[in-house]
């Protein structure tokens, strides 16, 4: 499915995606800037769950504190 900028996730996928993000071992964040609510709190929730958090992404985000490891490498070398 697609959700564009501006309109809201659907409510069935949020709840899967926190599910995940609080039972998961590690949460890879990828390319995104961890700025856009709701999704860019699961990288807290799966921190405080005890996930590994991994962030890949070119520029310093809110969350990079939070991060077991912050990757500043182009996305296609590092994936």
């Amino acid at each position: 499915g697609v959700v564009y900028f501006g309109e809201r996730l659907p409510d069935r996928a949020l709840v899967r995606a926190i599910a995940a993000a609080t039972d998961g071992d590690v949460l890879l964040a990828v390319g995104t800037t961890l700025t856009v609510q709701p999704v860019a709190c699961l990288a807290a929730l799966a921190a405080e769950s005890g996930a590994e958090v991994i962030i890949v992404n070119a520029e310093p985000t809110p969350y990079d504190r939070t991060a077991d490891r912050v990757v500043r490498e182009p996305i296609e070398e590092v994936l």
